[in-house]
């Protein structure tokens, strides 16, 4: 028996299924639409990465200047970030340093560093009524320092940051 070639005109067998091209044109409007979505969250998400990561390592340097001003005697400058010493402040002081992207190398410039750190050292006057920083006119009293450390530094309104208050007693 001769088997006739199959040109398309024929009636279909009704157990054979297919996509329709309504259902394909409908399917693929569904997954562009998704993958408009998707990529239009992209750049959200890497900016909220890169701004998590920003302040990941700024709370890491938070924790390494404290870390510092601890590890160093109170009569003298922290030895690795020079926060001041901690002995007979009368009077506030602030400073600034500005530490680069590895936040080991304090000695950048604002330009070239990613972060700017501000800190203010609040005499004990400040904190509690009636203390004395002097040993010899009364006890110790603790020294707080404000820490605030925000990038990028080249910037002048630095829209990120991180801080914290310090206190230290005098041994």
């Amino acid at each position: 028996m001769a088997v006739k070639p199959h040109n398309g005109f024929e009636h279909r067998d009704a157990s054979i299924t297919a996509f329709s091209l309504v259902e394909v044109v409908l399917a693929m409007g569904i997954v562009s639409f998704a993958l408009i979505i998707m990529f239009a969250l992209l750049p959200i998400g890497l900016k909220s990465n890169n701004d998590s990561m920003g302040e990941s390592q700024g709370v890491n340097l938070l924790q390494a200047l404290i870390a510092d001003r601890k590890a160093s005697a109170y009569t003298n400058y922290s030895s690795y970030y020079s926060i001041p010493a901690l002995t007979n402040v009368t009077n506030q002081m602030t400073g600034t340093l500005y530490v680069m992207e590895d936040g080991v190398t304090t000695n950048a410039q604002a330009t070239a560093a990613r972060y700017c750190v501000s800190y203010t050292v609040y005499p004990a006057t400040n904190i509690y009524s009636g203390a004395t920083n002097d040993p010899v006119t009364g006890p110790p009293q603790p020294v707080s320092i404000n820490f605030r450390v925000s990038w990028p530094a080249a910037q002048t309104n630095r829209p990120s940051s991180v801080e914290t208050i310090a206190t230290f007693m005098q041994p």
